[in-house]
């Protein structure tokens, strides 16, 4: 009995020194990654934080100057347009996105003739870096020489100055994001499409169920899940959009278009109030936490998981 007692305090011992040097090697293995992590990311964090409660021209040393910068970000008229613009073009972006993307996954996820290459041609624009999609469409909405309005006019159609004009920006800017970003939904949706079980739209049609009726109680139910993900991270990448506003709408060194982020540039690397800017980057942050969280919340009535 003393020997099997011995036998396993002995086991227990060496079971537990294995564990402790298992935990080293795995702390050891993850620590470039966590020093990385923390010297970019945190501690670049903190010192941004800091920075925003100061006047920092990025040539002199930083004054604090408490809450002045984050009074002035509410009091800034131009701050407010570009959210609106901001906020313009995020939620047309959204709800568009998200239905062309569902209507191209359920096409492909059809038994039809060259199916790969349709999934591949529709995803192609993602793999597309974003100032060269944006130069390209500019030469598109050119009033004088792009293909589009040389098409309006053909059929003696109104020619819009699509980047000069704010409005029209706006949907000039919206349907290059549904273009290039259609894609990538398209296969998350063709990913959520192909877990739904073909038992359940087997016993829907058994009870008379049509086309319409599968889709709305079976299909559409069952995909809220992928749904919630990619208006989660469909809103958080709409309300940073910058490149291919900054290639797009910018003429003769103006921005027809301003967003959030595009102010936050402007104001720190080229007037040079980089203590301001930094504000402005928190109150950005802080909407889109607010955001993710309404939307944490609010899918508990909504989603779905089987």
């Amino acid at each position: 009995m003393a020997e099997t007692v011995s036998a396993g305090a002995s086991g227990g011992v060496l079971g537990g020194r294995r564990s402790r040097q298992e935990a080293a090697w795995g702390y050891l293995l993850i620590a470039p990654v966590m020093l990385g992590f923390a010297v970019f990311f945190l501690i670049a964090l903190g010192a941004s934080f800091y920075l925003s409660f100061n006047k920092w021209d990025m040539l002199t040393s930083p004054v604090f100057n408490g809450l002045d910068n984050y009074r002035d970000v509410w009091r800034d008229g131009e701050f407010r347009e570009a959210l609106v613009n901001t906020l313009a073009i995020t939620i047309p972006h959204i709800v568009l996105r998200l239905i062309c993307a569902m209507g191209l996954a359920m096409a492909l996820n059809s038994n039809i003739r060259f199916r790969s290459f349709y999934r591949m041609l529709f995803f192609l624009p993602v793999l597309t870096m974003p100032v060269a999609i944006g130069t390209i469409w500019k030469w598109l909405y050119d009033p004088a020489f792009g293909p589009i309005n040389s098409f309006l006019r053909r059929f003696g159609l109104p020619e819009p100055e699509w980047l000069s004009n704010p409005r029209t920006a706006i949907a000039a800017v919206v349907i290059v994001l549904l273009w290039s970003g259609v894609g990538y939904d398209m296969v998350i949706y063709l990913a959520g499409l192909q877990t739904i079980p073909r038992e359940y739209y087997e016993a829907a049609s058994l009870d008379g169920a049509g086309a319409w009726q599968r889709f709305r109680d079976v299909t559409l139910p069952l995909l809220t899940p992928t749904i919630f993900f990619l208006s989660v991270i469909g809103i958080i990448y709409s309300l940073q959009v910058f490149d291919l506003v900054y290639v797009m709408t910018r003429i003769d060194q103006t921005n027809q278009l301003p967003t959030v982020v595009y102010y936050i540039y402007e104001e720190g690397f080229r007037n040079f109030r980089m203590g301001y800017a930094i504000s402005v980057a928190w109150v950005l942050l802080l909407m889109i936490l607010v955001f993710t969280f309404i939307q944490f919340r609010l899918q508990r009535r909504w989603v779905n998981y089987v």
